[in-house]
């Protein structure tokens, strides 16, 4: 609507100046909505019987996959131990540690009934973010499970306890290389979960058709993790760590959350997408209606949707959900909720419980299974590359081969690290600015867009009468204190023959965010299936696709340069239509947490690998080329195009190459 002194000059016959209001979202807003889409869509109907049954196996696959599990490691020996056992009248704790694979050692308690005269059922506990298995609360539930006829093995997380690794990634230890590789944790706390069943079901004393999981805050997610991976798990109970993608992006509650407490979701799932792969195995959900960081309106949507889905497969009393008007943690009413419900499924006993916990607390060091002096050499910190393969991308024999590898990597980046960028980038033009220009002839002007989720972003152009070549476009650098004149300082020294146009892309002009939003945005967008400099590879895209509406653009090249390099690599591999390719100064390898960030790109190839995917178009290296890209030069002249890739020694000097 216009001001109301617009409207008075209007009605007055006063002629105003054309006002351009930025209708766009902010960042938040736009992550915001988008996190509503995904959370919206998510099981908005209950699949068919017939449905469930046939998209099962690949529902899961896709679950293993965005947890970093498919392929499934080998199931390696366990190299089971037991280091002690403590006797506790009516139940026995052994302290025991195994390997989920060679060297990665995990670390639990077993409790059990001292006399055992048959198989019982078994009930995985999971622990949260704190000491682990000798945590007061983490001790009291498998007592309680073992005093009651269960075998019960607490595990402590990854980081935490006896257990080694890292599970604080990207929340604090600036690890942007794991979104790169496609791994999370909770990857590997699924698996020490799996190779935990593995367990339990070898053991003498255990009913393997009778198992089950829970456990509370960060080992509630696991539990869901766990259940919607491997139906051996006939019970899951999550235990206040239950939500939904919308209200963790509304909330911003990832800022309270490590990474192990999400999946890299590539097909965009929320939580009732995971809970669709648990039904219809028995199904509680176990919540604080006061927990800062799952609230209610996120885990009863969630339970709402995941209800129907129970009720469609002919199960309603299979799934509940149960809540206590409390804080994060355990209730007297949660634990006896939830052990009324193992009864029920796992022994066929629905009798409400009425007993709880007992308030006995095992001294730490008895609880202890390495005393103190943990195994040397410990491989867990290494599963962010032993359980996620990175793409082995050998040289080609020959152009047929390249060829074909070339349609294969675009397939699989089309796939999951670009899936949601469309394969139509051209966004709605809002409006074209005259931005004035100088003496010699240059003119500056702007483009206003709408990109499809949200953002009104520009593109800056500078040309001049005697333009007769390509226009090249480049990505605003995040740093950039302006744009003004063409982009700024962002532009490439070019010759005066060629046009240039710099596209705003999102966290740099009007949408940066600073410091107080970027972090929580870089580790937000990959629950919706992005990462910020994907979203940046989309912006670049639809800038290029818009200038190419316009009848003076002969061709588009992109030109990149240190941390927008990596943008213009994937933006030419993503769009044909991108002629020629200049890069000063690029990242050379995606391993490194410095280098942007794209969900699962090293699972395809690395820089070099996926630089070459642009054969046979000519790239261009100012200054130097990095070592790394030797390997790109050794594809370009084996397959007789080594004249298509060069090195200058200023933009100023570039020229394209004929075709």
């Amino acid at each position: 609507m216009k001001s109301c002194r617009c409207l008075l000059l209007a009605a007055l016959g006063i002629a105003f100046p054309s006002v351009i209001v930025a209708q766009g979202l902010s960042l938040y807003s736009s992550v915001s909505q988008e996190a509503r889409e995904v959370s919206g869509a998510s099981l908005a109907q209950p699949l068919s019987p017939e449905t469930w049954k046939a998209t099962l196996a690949e529902r899961r696959e896709k679950w293993l996959e965005m947890l970093g599990l498919s392929p499934l490691p080998k199931r390696t020996p366990l190299q089971a131990t037991v280091t002690g056992v403590l006797e506790r009248g009516d139940y026995v704790v052994e302290k025991i540690h195994f390997q989920s694979l060679p060297g990665a050692h995990v670390a639990g308690n077993l409790y059990r009934p001292s006399k055992i005269t048959g198989k019982l059922p078994a009930v995985l506990y999971l622990c949260g973010h704190s000491k682990g298995k000798v945590n007061a609360p983490y001790q009291a539930n498998p007592r309680w499970f073992a005093q009651h006829g269960y075998v019960a093995l607490v595990l402590d997380p990854v980081q935490l306890g006896e257990c080694q690794g890292l599970h604080h990634g990207t929340y604090r230890e600036g690890r942007w290389d794991w979104p790169s590789r496609g791994y999370t944790p909770a990857g590997t706390e699924v698996w020490n979960a799996m190779r935990a069943l593995d367990y339990l079901q070898g053991r003498d004393d255990v009913d393997g058709d009778k198992m089950g999981v829970t456990g509370l805050s960060g080992g509630g997610a696991m539990s869901w993790f766990l259940g919607a991976a491997d139906e051996r798990v006939k019970v899951v109970v999550p235990v206040c760590q239950s939500g939904s993608i919308e209200r963790m992006a509304v909330d911003r509650a990832t800022d309270g959350h490590c990474d192990c407490a999400f999946w890299v979701n590539y097909h965009r799932w929320c939580w009732s997408d995971v809970g669709a792969l648990i039904a219809p195995r028995a199904f509680l959900i176990a919540s604080g209606s006061e927990d800062v960081l799952w609230r209610p309106a996120g885990y009863r949507d969630v339970a709402h949707r995941i209800r129907h889905q129970y009720t469609a497969l002919g199960e309603p009393t299979k799934f509940e959900l149960t809540e206590d008007l409390a804080p994060h943690g355990y209730t007297p009413k949660l634990r006896q909720a939830i052990f009324t419900f193992f009864n029920t499924h796992l022994k066929g006993d629905p009798t409400p419980v009425q007993d709880d916990v007992t308030d006995f607390v095992e001294p730490e060091e008895n609880l202890l299974v390495f005393v103190g002096k943990l195994p040397k050499d410990d491989t867990m910190m290494q599963m962010d590359a032993r359980l996620v393969k990175a793409a082995d991308v050998s040289m080609p024999d020959s152009e047929t081969q390249w060829q074909s590898h070339q349609k294969d990597a675009l397939v699989k980046l089309r796939q999951t690290t670009f899936r949601n960028i469309p394969a139509d980038p051209t966004p709605r033009l809002r409006d074209k600015l005259a931005d004035g220009g100088t003496k010699d002839g240059t003119f500056y002007s702007t483009r206003v867009f709408d990109t499809t989720d949200g953002l009104t972003l520009a593109v800056k152009t500078q040309h001049a009468p005697q333009n007769t070549g390509p226009v090249v476009l480049f990505a605003v650098q995040p740093d950039a204190r302006s744009t003004f004149t063409g982009g700024g300082a962002s532009k490439p020294g070019l010759a005066p023959e060629f046009a240039s146009a710099g596209v705003e892309v999102r966290n740099t002009g009007a949408t940066s965010v600073g410091p107080g939003y970027l972090w929580t945005l870089r580790r937000m967008y990959p629950l919706l299936g992005h990462t910020l400099p994907e979203r940046q590879v989309h912006d670049l895209l639809a800038g290029a696709a818009l200038m190419r509406q316009e009848s003076a653009t002969s061709s588009t090249v992109l030109f990149g340069q240190g941390e927008t390099a990596a943008l213009a690599i994937y933006a030419a591999v993503l769009d044909p239509k991108i002629s020629e390719l200049i890069l000063d100064a690029p990242p050379e390898t995606h391993t490194k947490p410095e280098t942007a960030e794209f969900l699962g790109i090293l699972r395809v190839g690395d820089l070099p690998q996926n630089l070459a995917l642009l054969y046979p178009r000519p790239i261009t290296f100012i200054g130097k080329m990095p070592p790394a890209y030797e390997w790109t030069k050794q594809v370009y002249e084996k397959l007789g195009a080594g004249d298509r890739i060069r090195v200058i020694r200023s933009a100023h000097e570039w020229k394209p190459i004929a075709k």
